[in-house]
């Protein structure tokens, strides 16, 4: 194998490592419960729900439609 070819086939070996290296940094990243979302927690889940719950009685009380 002369040099010419080895430095292409090297250059897309490095870029495929990369590639995985940083897949798996970001699936190890987002495993961690501290690093996600708040809302897609059970408590952002039962906060966006007393909100929703909230806005509803707003709605009613006002006389308001529903928005859906």
């Amino acid at each position: 194998m002369s040099q010419g070819d080895l430095i292409p086939s090297l250059a897309m070996m490095t870029l495929i490592a990369g590639v995985v290296i940083g897949a798996i940094m970001l699936f190890m990243f987002l495993r961690k419960r501290s690093n996600r979302h708040p809302m897609d927690t059970p408590a952002g889940r039962a906060a966006e729900d007393m909100r929703r719950r909230e806005a509803e009685e707003e709605r009613a009380a006002e006389h308001r439609p529903d928005i859906s």
